[in-house]
């Protein structure tokens, strides 16, 4: 994989993955060989941009050798990490500069250091090691303070120092660092880098696989896939006495385990759970992702030609077991992990193929998550568990990416265990623990228009329709956006309790998406819906993107002269300078579970506290789990006072 951005000067790592030496093999390596082995590299326009750093570092190797000298006269041995072999593990942000074990002494280390001061090469430097009197490995305590110095991925924002590594061996890493020349941080991927000699071994090894393996895999898991590829490409190299060490065999192993198991040079990027997108807008352009934490960024990763790119979007379109052809050239589908795919072909409707991954979390956010990220209070929570346990339908309004189907994944937690939940999805994304549960996505058949319509076409008006029939006590639909709102809210007004997600980022605007074509939903039926939330993607003021839920407007009537709706607000976001939330002190449905379970309002504000202080007991005792937290919840509907009993227990 070629990678840009990562292979330019001024990045700056926030964390080490540094190779910790060299084999036995490469240690006795002469150094023609080692000059034979950058040569045949030397065609990797990322290895070219090291030539400056090559020269003081060959340097700083050769006075090692000529002035570090033992007790017995003999010269040390100075071996260094090669930049050119890893050249793509270890960008010129951080070269890594490994001293042979045997190499001691405070001559060693002050004669480094005087070096690095004289030739001004200390940026480069990530990590030196030496070994101290007593035999033990430490950094320099200046170059230390150094990295620490030019790190800017700080823990001012409450992130752990860490880089997601995955592969064959974990050998692919992926982290943020920032670009001093762009003035951005940049989402980078480091692979190990194969010669010419392992891309040809490679290339062999997938021929004899293909021609000598026919095995259907198609009921084994990721395990078992893995397992099977590792014992059939071992008897290859075993039967065909491939001449390779263990080390590039590892090299070779994660690229053809990516290849035949992953997702090629995105499947990094696709196991990175802080990833929430993934988007590639045509060839010779930089990959793109959305971060929980860094909002929209860049990646080192691209796909250098149309072939290339074309080759993997049909790949991604059979994974999801659809074909993508110019009579096809669109493609909405899902991954086997959950992800939503849409994929164009080039030449077509796009000048270049193009392809967008929405990630699918297996471990969703829950309540506990929205408290700790701030989302909404837990005194909001807690509103919410009641209401919902009550029985109010709900509408999550806001932009794209804004939270929307997160937080009415979250909050469907609540719903009680016994209700029946039939959901109504595009493209898999709800995720709930309730054993009584059906969850139904639509199909895409071969009509072109809504007259053509064929038994092969299931949108979401007929999934809709027929989940009317199967007398469910909830309906989540994912997304409404056509005629399936005009049944959703119809079902409403049977007595059906229902949440749904819309694309709108105040209440007017709600209203005429929901008023006007395709929609067009008469207003008298938006009384059905009990609340409307409103959700933003925002900038807090120390320049943190985050989603707060900005307000809960609980709707009460239609004016019946003035045609407009009344509502009530009883939370609402201050501001991003004053990053809380308020009650206005007053609710409509509150007041309804009070009048009808005969509460006083100190009961109701009683029951309230209640839950906060289950919640708050969750959250300290980081139960996060949606499994977790749906047994709680589930518990709590059936014996209140032993949960509670449970959470003072752990509090005392």
């Amino acid at each position: 994989m070629k990678n840009i951005g990562g292979q330019k000067d001024g990045y700056i790592s926030r964390s080490s993955s540094r190779v910790k030496g060299l084999d036995k093999h490469n240690r006795k390596e002469s150094k023609s060989d080692k000059m034979k082995e950058r040569k045949s590299s030397s065609k990797n326009p990322a290895v070219q941009n090291y030539s400056e750093i090559e020269k003081e570092i060959d340097a700083l190797t050769i006075s090692l050798k000529n002035n570090e000298k033992t007790s017995d006269g003999k010269y040390q041995n100075a071996v260094m990490t090669d930049p050119i072999e890893h050249s793509e593990t270890m960008p010129p942000g951080g070269i890594d500069i490994s001293p042979d074990t045997s190499l001691n002494g405070k001559k060693s280390e002050s004669f480094f250091k005087e070096y690095c001061k004289e030739k001004n090469i200390s940026n480069h430097i990530r990590n030196v090691e030496t070994k101290n009197s007593h035999g033990k490995e430490e950094v320099l305590p200046e170059l230390a303070t150094q990295e620490k110095q030019k790190t800017k991925y700080e823990k001012t924002q409450n992130n752990e120092d860490r880089a997601e590594k995955t592969g064959w061996q974990k050998l692919g890493t992926g982290r943020i660092v920032f670009s001093d020349k762009l003035k951005e941080y940049v989402y980078e991927i480091s692979e190990p880098q194969l010669n010419d000699k392992e891309l040809a071994i490679k290339k062999r090894l997938i021929h004899l696989f293909m021609i000598q393996t026919d095995i259907d895999v198609s009921g084994m898991d990721e395990y078992e896939k893995i397992k099977h590829l590792e014992e059939v490409l071992g008897g290859i190299i075993e039967r065909n006495n491939f001449a390779i060490d263990n080390h590039s065999k590892d090299k070779i192993f994660y690229y053809i385990f990516q290849e035949f198991t992953g997702y090629g040079k995105i499947d990094v990027l696709l196991h990175d759970d802080e990833i929430e997108d993934i988007s590639c807008d045509g060839q010779g352009i930089p990959i793109f992702i959305y971060h929980r934490g860094y909002d929209s960024i860049k990646t080192n990763v691209l796909f250098n030609n149309d072939e290339e790119l074309d080759s993997f979007v049909v790949k991604l379109a059979q994974v999801c077991g659809k074909q993508i052809s110019v009579y096809e050239p669109i493609i909405d589908g899902r991954l086997p992990d959950g992800s939503r795919l849409q994929t164009t072909l080039g030449k077509t409707v796009t000048q270049s193929s193009t392809f967008t991954i929405r990630k699918f979390r297996d471990n969703p956010l829950t309540p506990t998550d929205l408290i700790n990220n701030n989302t909404l209070s837990i005194e909001m929570v807690s509103y919410f568990w009641m209401i919902m346990e009550y029985g109010a339908s709900i509408l999550f309004c806001g932009g794209t990416a804004s939270g929307k189907t997160t937080a009415l994944n979250a909050l469907s937690l609540f719903i009680p265990p016994s209700f029946k939940i039939v959901s109504i999805e595009d493209t898999r994304e709800i995720n709930l623990p309730h054993e009584n549960w059906i969850a139904g996505t639509t199909r895409s058949g071969f009509s072109t228009s809504e007259k053509d319509k064929s038994g092969k076409d299931i949108d979401m008006f007929d999934l809709i329709r027929a989940a009317l029939r199967q007398r469910p006590r909830v309906i989540i639909v994912g997304e409404v956006r056509g005629k399936e709102a005009y049944s959703l809210f119809q079902a409403m007004a049977t007595g059906h309790l229902s949440y749904s997600t819309v694309h709108a980022s105040d209440m007017q605007t709600l209203i005429q998406r929901l008023e006007s074509p395709p929609i067009s939903l008469p207003r008298a039926l938006l009384t059905s819906l009990d609340v409307i939330v409103f959700i933003k993607s925002i900038t807090t003021a120390d320049g943190k993107v985050s989603r707060r839920i900005t307000s809960t407007v609980e709707i009460i009537k239609l004016d019946p002269e003035s045609k407009r709706l009344i509502s009530v607000t009883p939370f609402s976001w201050v501001s991003p300078i004053d990053d809380r939330f308020k009650y206005s002190g007053g609710s409509n449905i509150l007041d309804k579970i009070k009048s009808e379970r005969g509460w006083s309002g100190e009961q109701l504000n009683k029951e309230l506290s209640n839950r906060k202080q289950v919640l708050e007991w969750m959250r300290k005792n980081n139960i996060r789990s949606y499994r977790q937290v749906g047994k709680i919840v589930a518990e709590y509907k059936k014996d209140p006072a032993a949960v509670l009993e449970r959470t003072q227990k752990d509090a005392a």
